[in-house]
């Protein structure tokens, strides 16, 4: 395979001829929709206090690292090693309960020293206490670049979670990586080189499981085929532009989510941040969610307007 860089985002083209939707085997084939049906509540949730529903906050809004709200009162509860990781960014759950999280810099290099901001924290589904999981290879942040660990996303059809890191990179330079990791066992099996993203989403489509990549250097949206072991293929789509569709703007896809809508339609929510290479609240984030349907039918996602950004 040979790759162009455009934008600092990879466009991957083959020597092969792409194989037809049709021509897969069943053994190969995923269920088509949500990647992340499997996804429990952590069990140490129990055991705080806080009663049902309850939200996992990321603001960090005079505090660092992650917390619980308990929705209707708006009690808060953090064990006391949430915040060893400094000021956290994106996080998911697996099948167990247990939370990934990605330290990132937010107001300072204080409580975030750039050697350690390649790095996955795991929060135990069973005692709550946060450790470091991952350290991840490549070129370690700087104090110049000081960001790492971007975006993070979870699979449940092969318990893989995928992770997009910007460490070395720089606004010329592009450096990053996304890595395919086997939850079970933390190893990294399949890596996509020189790949500046930010955003991170796994959806089934009628033809192939697919990772959707937020670009980091411009409004675009990509995704990539992945195999049916979860690893990286050769096949490479552009979705669409932040910056084509009415009401939009030349922003970046900073976090994907699915769900499916009462009416059976599979739904894709994209939260957009201006981002550039700066530390997080440098980056004076956009408060807007794109919103797409799945038309199954073209294989492909129609855009439906979009909504303020709510929640945490």
């Amino acid at each position: 395979m040979k790759f162009l860089l455009q934008y600092g985002l990879i466009i991957a083209f083959s020597l092969y001829a792409l194989v037809a939707c049709q021509a897969q085997s069943e053994a190969e084939k995923f269920r088509p929709g949500l990647t992340d049906r499997c996804v429990t509540l952590p069990a140490f949730m129990a055991q705080t206090g806080l009663k049902m529903p309850i939200a996992i906050d990321s603001r960090q809004q005079a505090y660092m690292g992650l917390r619980l709200v308990e929705s209707t009162s708006g009690e808060t509860w953090q064990h006391p090693s949430w915040d060893d990781a400094g000021h956290v960014g994106a996080f998911v759950r697996d099948r167990h309960g247990h939370i990934y999280v990605a330290a990132t810099p937010e107001v300072s290099l204080t409580h975030n020293p750039p050697e350690l901001q390649n790095r996955i924290y795991r929060i135990d589904t069973k005692t709550g206490v946060m450790r470091l999981w991952l350290d991840l290879p490549g070129e370690k942040p700087s104090a110049a670049h000081p960001l790492g660990v971007m975006g993070l996303a979870y699979d449940c059809d092969t318990d893989s979670l995928y992770v997009s890191s910007i460490a070395g990179s720089n606004g010329s330079e592009t450096k990053g990586r996304i890595y395919r990791i086997a939850v079970a066992s933390g190893e990294i099996m399949s890596t996509l080189p020189e790949t500046d993203v930010i955003g991170l989403g796994v959806f089934n489509d009628v033809c192939y499981k697919r990772l959707y990549l937020g670009a980091a250097r411009s409004p675009d949206v990509y995704s990539v085929v992945l195999d049916h072991e979860g690893n990286f293929t050769r096949q490479l789509r552009h979705e669409f532009s932040l910056a084509a569709l009415p009401e939009g703007n030349v922003t970046n896809a900073k976090k994907f989510s699915f769900r499916q809508a009462q009416d059976r339609q599979y739904v894709m929510q994209v939260k957009e941040v201006n981002f550039g290479f700066r530390l997080m609240a440098e980056n004076n984030p956009y408060k807007r969610v794109y919103n797409f349907i799945y038309q199954a039918s073209d294989d492909a996602w129609s855009f439906r307007g979009t909504t303020p950004e709510a929640g945490f």
